[in-house]
């Protein structure tokens, strides 16, 4: 067996590696993940990353089922044997924990089947050891409430980031893990799975894996099956994944798409035939309401930026600088009836869809309005000082929005947007754009129906989180992204490394 483990730089590929030599076996692994959440989800740094970890006896014994089937030569696929942690959207009644959508209403609930994607999982060799915390409902909950943070799992910490998060600042404040799938980044960051599954509607996945370091992926909306996982606005919600390293994603994503495990590896890390565009850092910003400034930090991130992009072009991609991407307040501004439908994610769409969600679930709420009432019922549990708004839900319930007036306004924010971006793809011979993670680069993705993806790109001097680029590409052009992400990771290999203040413990 190893000798030592070090679960804070193991990724799936050095798990297979150990699998396959024999120095390793899923059960010690799986032991030593659930060790290190033990160590410091509650205890230690208390990250709170984690909600709820799979029964000790339960995992265990699928993790030697999956041995003794590796021992007969019989493997599922390229991730036989690897744990996995999930965001506690995903409905897991089969193993043997709840989802509560960190909310407190739904932890005595059970789901009545997995979610799709929980039997894919399964299927594909992996052992879900645990559920991930998150912004609660996916942050739909009510507006300005501090990301990561859910009634059900306590506010989700960044292991990069000595002390935690300061309570008085904006809700996406520099010291936050971000979210809404602030668990499932920083469980991977922290060494309790080697990758994580989780969901976005607009920057759920791609900003809390910017402040952990990750490279992840929001695949295009309607490439994966989200039966069983909690919505938030099905024109734009899809999965996705984070992981250490570029080619344990690729593998996660193919199973979830229902792919060949080769469709999204590349051996090519070149930036040969690349094309790169990026937008200008200066007009992309975090508004001030969201995430306070910081002296010199806009400095820093521009100036990696635009290193980043020298150094592709030394190495023989294209690049281009300054795209001009239409800004948010233009893309919403297509919207023929703004009066009525004043953001990306109008709550026409929650109210359509969570109800719906909620029938799935033996005891618990059936209705939003049932749920504001119990979370009134349960003010100090879910309605504590700084936390307590449910103005969101309480926006949901009262939507009058017709379908004719949301299906006029969509049409024309996703037209607006797709149009444009794939404009600017074609004007200047791009395969994708680049723009910084602390802005609303990713938004535009989701206006677009987009796939949007992370690369890690350093960390803040004034605190140590990470910081990063996102990616904005076509619908379905994950191949190509894939490819992007692999030369990214052989150029800039010193951009993902272990929390410090895990290292040295």
């Amino acid at each position: 067996m190893a000798s030592k483990i070090d679960v804070l730089t193991l990724t799936a590929t050095d798990i297979r590696r150990l699998l396959d030599d024999e120095k390793s076996n899923s059960v010690e692994l799986t032991t030593v993940y659930l060790d290190q959440i033990e160590k410091h989800n509650h205890a230690g740094l208390k990250l709170n990353a984690v909600i709820s970890t799979a029964p000790l006896d339960r995992v265990l014994k699928h993790a030697q089922k999956l041995d003794d089937e590796r021992a007969r030569g019989t493997l599922r696929g390229p991730l036989h044997g690897v744990p996995i942690l999930v965001k506690d959207a995903y409905s897991t009644p089969d193993l043997g924990m709840p989802t509560t959508c960190g909310s407190i209403a739904l932890t005595e609930a059970k789901a009545k089947a997995n979610a799709k994607i929980i039997d894919m999982l399964i299927a594909a060799g992996m052992i879900v050891i645990g559920k991930a915390n998150m912004s609660e409902l996916g942050n739909q909950k009510g507006f300005g409430i501090m990301a990561g943070w859910s009634a059900a799992g306590g506010q989700t910490q960044t292991p990069y980031v000595e002390g935690g998060v300061v309570p008085d600042l904006p809700w996406l404040g520099q010291t936050t893990p971000a979210g809404s799938s602030s668990g499932s980044a920083a469980g991977v960051a922290a060494g309790f799975a080697p990758i994580s599954l989780g969901t976005e509607s607009d920057g759920s996945i791609i900003m809390p894996a910017c402040r952990a370091g990750l490279y992840a992926l929001k695949l295009t909306p309607g490439s994966v099956d989200n039966t069983g996982v909690q919505p938030a606005a099905p024109s734009f919600d899809c999965l996705g994944g984070f992981a250490k390293n570029v080619r344990d994603l690729a593998h996660l994503v193919a199973i979830i798409q229902g792919h060949e495990p080769g469709k999204y590896i590349s051996s090519e890390t070149s930036w040969e035939g690349l094309k790169i565009g990026f937008s200008d850092p200066t007009k992309w910003r975090s508004y001030p309401s969201a995430m306070e400034t910081v002296d010199g930090y806009w400095e820093q991130t521009d100036k990696a930026m635009f290193d980043a992009a020298e150094k592709i072009r030394a190495l023989g991609g294209k690049v281009v600088l300054s795209v001009p991407v239409p800004s948010w307040e233009e893309i919403t501004g297509a919207m023929p009836d703004l009066s009525e439908i004043e953001d990306l994610y109008p709550a026409y769409e929650f109210k359509q869809c969570f109800p719906e969600f909620l029938q799935d679930f033996e005891n618990g709420p059936k209705t939003i309005a049932e749920l504001i009432e119990f979370n009134k019922a349960h003010a100090d549990l879910e309605l504590p000082p700084g936390k307590n708004n449910q103005d969101f839900l309480e926006l949901a319930r009262d939507d009058n929005t017709t379908k004719d007036v949301f299906e006029r306004n969509m049409n024309a924010l996703r037209e607006f947007a797709s149009s444009k971006v794939k404009g600017l793809l074609h004007e200047h011979d791009l395969d994708v754009i680049l723009g910084p993670c602390d802005s609303r680069t990713g938004s535009v993705g989701s206006a677009s129906g987009f796939p949007v993806g992370n690369l890690p790109l350093g960390f803040a001097e004034f605190n140590g989180r990470p910081f990063a680029l996102h990616m904005l590409a076509p619908e379905n052009q994950e191949a190509k992204m894939f490819r992007i992400m692999a030369a990214w990771e052989a150029t800039f290999p010193e951009n993902v490394r272990p929390p410090p203040l895990l290292v040295a413990e």
